[in-house]
């Protein structure tokens, strides 16, 4: 059976990703976001591909999400309390 390769992610796409973790990591804020709240968070992007990324981020285990709230995954948040996960 083929193995099954997706995309190689753009440039955009890893940024975004990465400005969609670290809103979900930040301590200034309760731990668990609204889509409309990352929205507002990360003007620079339209909602399509914000809410694209989030699914990406979903499916690979890094952020969770409840409900209609968006949160950083068990992993992520030990990883960021490892200082893995930076600017």
């Amino acid at each position: 059976m083929p193995a099954h390769h997706s995309p190689l992610p753009t440039a955009a796409t890893k940024q975004l990703e990465r400005a969609i973790v670290l809103q979900v990591l930040r301590d200034d804020h309760r731990e668990r976001w609204s889509d409309k709240q990352i929205e507002r968070a990360i003007p620079d992007f339209k909602p399509e591909a914000i809410q694209k990324a989030i699914v990406r981020l979903e499916a690979g285990g890094v952020i969770c999400c409840l409900d209609e709230f968006i949160g950083a995954s068990r992993c992520a948040q030990y990883l960021d309390s490892l200082e893995l996960i930076g600017i």
